[in-house]
């Protein structure tokens, strides 16, 4: 698991959702543990603040310790990127590209515009993304025309 947190991971949303729960930051911890995720009191403390970004695994610990859907700790994206609509179903790169049959950096370089994905694999993809192909093609697009010209 990469040692960055994930992108677009929304603090405020954090903290209200804790509160709401009726949670301290230590036992939002310590059910997070519950759920697979290696933090403490004070790193719910760093998240809330915008100091630290909680890896993919912790942030999906923390949705299901508070009983909400993962894109609920994530900012909205108005033109979701293949990475946000990966994110928001708490799907790791190579979990993501095992279930399309393909290897975790051939996705990586999907993800950034660099590579296309075969026009079979779309409709799977888009389902196990959770959107409609239309929305899928879309942030296809948006990689392609946001990747880097060499």
């Amino acid at each position: 698991m990469s040692s960055r947190g994930v992108a677009g991971f929304d603090a405020e949303a954090l903290r209200a959702l804790r509160t709401a729960a009726g949670f301290s930051q230590h036992k939002l911890a310590g059910h997070a543990r519950e759920h697979g995720a290696q933090v403490a009191g004070p790193h719910i403390c760093l998240y809330e603040r915008g100091r630290r970004t909680p890896e993919l695994r912790t942030l999906t610990a923390l949705a299901s310790a508070l009983d909400v859907p993962l894109s609920a700790l994530l900012e909205d994206d108005p033109t979701p990127s293949l990475y946000w609509l990966r994110m928001r179903k708490g799907m790791s790169q190579r979990g993501l590209a095992a279930a399309l049959g393909i290897a975790q950096a051939r996705w990586s370089r999907i993800e950034r515009g660099q590579s296309t994905l075969d026009e079979q694999q779309v409709p799977l993809a888009a389902k196990l993304l959770g959107v409609k192909v239309s929305q899928f093609r879309m942030a296809l697009a948006t990689a392609r025309r946001s990747a880097p010209r060499s």
